[in-house]
Parts: structure tokens; C-alpha cells; sequence
């Protein structure tokens, strides 16, 4: 049996938490909406920008008073929630409108309307000026209920600010006086009727029946209407009056969206909703929604607002600095105890490294030592390298050099056995010829240089394909034929076997020095990078 009691009792905690996690879990999305749209709140502004400046064109474009009565009452209406100032200069542009058509009802209804605006921003004294040029005989219904509301709210304000309680009872019974008279002018389904009605029964500590007539007002006023925002915002009044945390929460927070994606600067419902979340404790959501609305009402130009938001400001900024002084309480204390952790540390610390140094010093000793052989091998790898490229390059040569040395004395003695026979046969004249012919010379050099050449391009296949790599693109060579090198080509050969003398590059040659110094600072001049450094990167060209 007592097993049973228990298992009853946890299932009725289980039933009764899911609600509340459901419901907690709705306001966490709804707060999630809301943020981001407060980040994109410049978005929804410019939005109402977009229609102020569509009507203002259609406003220029008016031809007729009455179209642009209209139009600037239109524009009115979309100030209204949005820069007060700018909505009080186009109501009385709509005054002057009336006045110059006219109309005496339409007129004194818009005087009455101004009155409206400057009580709603704080100014009371322009809104009594403003009353004080309305004549009631000159007023329709509809102009009288307006013109009996602003009286309403303007003794309900003043009321409210007065410290003096006999002027604070003089106001309120003006205030019940006009209220009545405003109820009476009035159709039941106005929405001042139903916003009226309810603050009545919330003042009257009535919460459900206020409840039941906010469902018909928010059965007239269907979500993103103009008025959902008003409506939503006095349902979160009414469970307010109820206790019922979590709806009256609900029903702000939609309220502040509506508003901020309206466009809306006069942010009742945000002030409201940062003034709860400051009583739950959440104060940085409750500073990001105060400091918000703050901007809005600066934007706005509402005097009340600002009375408004001031005293919260200086709530959240109590809070932050109790919540201030307890962290700077935990945090001494979490620096003593770090102190003293770090002071043992620090002792363990220079006895270990009293030991590491030693270690250290040893195995500096030895990273010096391996550095050194490391400079030591890598000089031994280039010089071996260096010595395999010269001992390569001199095997070559030396072949080529006994080939043309044996070929050089076959001729020599072909020339002698022609010499001899021509002294023998007494052709003197033959013999002449021959010895004075230059061809000989020519063609013996001719034939040193494409021995050269084929030697060269044998040992160094790519050799142009790497000096073009060091020089610029106007400066590129080609051979002129395959197998045979140009004149600059061989010098820069040469350089690169190591005959860096220009006398003996010439004597090589047959050229003059000039010559090939003149040769040489041209290539130079045409070099890639550093033209200092060219002939030594030549002198690298195949080297592995």
C-alpha cells in the first residue's frame, strides 16, 4: 500500500511538471524570437520608412485639399507610434488643412487629437493649450469622445505625478467625470471603449472578467493588426491581475515582438517585459530590453518614456553592481587560494628547474656539437658534389681533348707528306697557294667550336632551358640551331666550366676583350634578380 502512495504521488508530480516545462520551453522560444528580432529591428524600421516615403510621394502628387487630408492624416497615423514629433507637425498640417476647406468638425476633432499626442509624450501644458482652442459646439460624436478622452487621460496623468493627495483627488474625480462623458460619445466596439473598460476592471482588482472582455477585443483585432500589440499588451495586464505567471509572460512578450516588427518606437510593452525579467533575476536579458527601449524612446522623443525607463535603469544598475561586489568577493577569494597555489608551485618549480638545468647545460653541449657536425657534413655533401661535377666534366674534356689531339697530328702529317711532295716536285707556286689560303684557319675553328658545343650540350642538356630561368623575359636566348651554341651562350659556357677571365674567354674566342665584356653586361643587365650574383648562379647551373 505504501508503495502505491508513493507511485501515485510521483505520477501526479510528472503530470503536473510537463505542463510547466512545456510552457517554460514555449517562453524560451518566444524570448529567442524576440532577440532576434530586436537584432533586426533596423530591418522593421525601415520597412514603416518605406510606406512613410511612398505616401509623402503620393502626398506631392496630391490635387485636391481633400486627397491631401487624407494623405497627411495617413502620415499622421504612421508617425504616431514611430516619431512623435513628426506625428504632431503632420496633425497640424491637418489642421490647417480643415481650416482652410473649412471644416470646423474635422478641425477642432484633429486640436483634440493633438492634445491626444502631447499627453501620450509627457507634454501637458501644450496639450491644455491645444484644448483650450477646442470648441465642443463644433464637434461631431465622434470629435466629442476624442475630445472627452484627451480630457480623460490628461487628468488621469496628473493624477498620477501629482505628490499633492488634495490636487491628486481633484484630478481623479475629473478624470471619472470624463470618463463617462468619453464612454457616452463613443461606439461599445471603439477600441478606447474596450482599452477603457479594462482599466476600470483591473483598477477594480476584477481579473477574470477583465480576461472575458479582452477576448472579445482581441477577437476584433486579429494577430499583426496595428492594434494587436495594445491588445496582447492589456491580456498581459489582466493575467497579471490573475497571477498566472506564465501566460501574463507569454502575452508581453508577443506584445514587444508585435511592436518591434511593426516598426514601433513607443515601446510600452518592452519596458514592461524588462521590468519582469529584472523581478526574475535575469538582468542581462532585462538590460538588453531596457537599453532598447531606451534607444527607441530617444527615437521617439517621448518625455514620459524616458520618466519611465529612468527608474528601472537605475534598479538594473543596483543589481549589477550587488552582483559586482559578490563576484569581487568570490574572486578574492579565489586569488588567495590561487596565490598560495601558485606560490607552491613556485617552490616545486626552482627545485625542478635547479635540476633541469643541468640537463640542459648537457644537452646544449651536445645540440652545439650536432649543429657542427650537421655544418660540417652539409660542406663535406657540397664539396664532394662540386668535385664529382668537376672530376665529370674534366673526364669529359680530357677524351675530348686526346680525340682532337690525334686528329690534329694526322693532319699535321698529311700536311708535311703534302709539303714534302710539292718541295719535291718543285711546285712552289701550289705550295704558297696552300700555306696562304685561310680557309684552313677558319674551318679548324669552326670545327673547335662545334666539338665545344656538342661537348657542352652533352654534359649540360638543359643549360639554356636554366640560364633563361635567371633572366628576365626580353632577355631569353635560343640556340640557333640544334647542337650549336651562340656567341653569348659560349662565354656563359665557359663561365660555367670555370674560365671567368675575360682575356682568356677571348683568346678562347677570338674576339677582343672588350667584346666579351660588353657581351657580359648585357646578359647581366637582363637578369632576373640580383645582376651581382648572376655569374655565381651560372656556376650552380647542374650542380645536384
Amino acid at each position: 500500500m505504501r508503495i502505491k502512495y508513493i507511485y501515485s504521488i510521483l505520477f501526479v508530480m510528472l503530470a503536473f511538471y510537463q505542463p510547466i516545462s512545456a510552457h517554460k520551453a514555449g517562453l524560451d522560444t518566444l524570448y529567442q524570437q524576440l532577440d532576434q528580432a530586436i537584432a533586426h529591428s533596423e530591418e522593421f524600421v525601415a520597412k514603416r520608412e518605406e510606406k512613410i516615403n511612398l505616401v509623402k510621394s503620393q502626398l506631392k502628387n496630391a490635387n485636391s485639399d481633400d486627397l491631401r487630408y487624407q494623405l497627411t492624416f495617413q502620415l499622421y497615423e504612421l508617425y504616431r507610434p514611430y516619431i512623435s514629433w513628426e506625428a504632431i507637425s503632420y496633425l497640424n498640417q491637418c489642421v490647417d488643412l480643415s481650416k482652410k476647406s473649412g471644416d470646423a468638425a474635422r478641425m477642432h476633432k484633429d486640436l483634440a487629437l493633438l492634445a491626444v499626442c502631447c499627453i501620450s509624450t509627457g507634454y501637458y501644458d501644450e496639450a491644455r493649450l491645444y484644448l483650450q482652442q477646442v470648441d465642443k459646439l463644433k464637434l461631431n460624436k465622434e470629435g466629442l469622445g476624442i475630445y472627452y478622452r484627451a480630457l480623460y487621460l490628461l487628468n488621469n496623468e496628473l493624477a498620477y505625478y501629482s505628490p499633492i493627495q488634495g490636487m491628486k483627488d481633484f484630478y481623479l474625480q475629473e478624470k471619472e467625470k470624463y470618463e463617462q462623458m468619453m464612454l457616452n460619445e463613443l461606439p461599445a466596439n471603439d477600441d478606447v471603449v474596450f482599452e477603457t473598460r479594462e482599466l476600470r476592471l483591473l483598477s477594480e482588482g476584477k481579473g477574470r472578467e477583465c480576461l472575458d472582455l479582452n477576448a472579445q477585443w482581441l477577437k476584433k483585432n486579429e494577430c499583426n493588426s496595428n492594434k494587436y500589440a495594445l491588445v496582447a499588451l492589456f491580456r498581459y495586464l489582466s493575467y497579471k491581475a490573475v497571477n498566472d505567471t506564465t501566460q501574463m509572460m507569454r502575452w508581453v512578450a508577443l506584445s514587444a515582438l508585435s511592436d518591434v516588427k511593426e516598426g514601433v518606437l513607443d515601446q510600452g510593452s518592452m519596458w514592461e517585459i524588462a521590468n519582469q525579467m529584472m523581478l526574475q533575476g535575469d538582468v542581462d536579458r532585462a538590460y538588453r530590453y531596457i537599453s532598447f527601449t531606451s534607444e527607441c524612446a530617444k527615437r521617439f522623443g517621448s518625455r514620459q518614456r524616458s520618466w519611465q525607463i529612468a527608474p528601472l535603469l537605475s534598479d538594473i544598475a543596483d543589481k549589477y553592481k550587488k552582483e559586482n561586489e559578490k563576484n569581487t568577493h568570490r574572486l578574492v577569494m579565489a586569488t588567495v587560494a590561487v596565490s598560495l597555489l601558485f606560490i607552491i608551485s613556485l617552490m616545486l618549480l626552482f627545485y625542478t628547474r635547479r635540476q633541469r638545468n643541468k640537463l640542459s647545460a648537457a644537452r646544449n653541449q651536445l645540440a652545439s656539437i650536432n649543429d657542427q657536425l650537421k655544418t660540417l657534413n652539409t660542406q663535406l655533401e657540397q664539396s664532394n658534389s662540386q668535385l664529382a661535377d668537376s672530376n665529370r666534366v674534366k673526364e669529359e674534356y680530357i677524351g675530348r681533348f686526346l680525340s682532337l689531339c690525334c686528329l690534329y697530328i694526322d693532319r699535321m702529317d698529311e700536311m708535311r707528306k703534302q709539303t714534302l711532295r710539292l718541295v719535291k716536285n718543285k711546285q712552289f707556286e701550289e705550295l704558297y697557294r696552300k700555306i696562304k689560303n685561310d680557309n684552313l684557319r677558319t674551318d679548324d675553328l669552326d670545327e673547335l667550336y662545334e666539338n665545344f658545343d656538342s661537348a657542352f650540350i652533352h654534359l649540360f642538356p638543359d643549360f639554356v632551358d636554366r640560364l633563361n630561368v635567371l633572366l628576365k623575359p626580353e632577355a631569353q636566348l635560343e640556340l640557333p640551331e640544334e647542337g650549336k651554341l651562340t656567341t653569348t651562350i659560349r662565354i656563359f659556357a665557359l663561365i660555367r666550366l670555370g674560365i671567368e677571365d675575360s682575356s682568356k674567354i677571348a683568346e678562347f674566342l677570338h674576339y677582343s676583350v672588350n667584346t666579351i665584356y660588353n657581351y657580359r653586361a648585357r646578359l647581366k643587365n637582363g637578369a632576373l634578380e640580383n645582376r651581382y650574383e648572376f655569374e655565381e648562379r651560372v656556376k650552380e647551373i647542374g650542380l645536384q
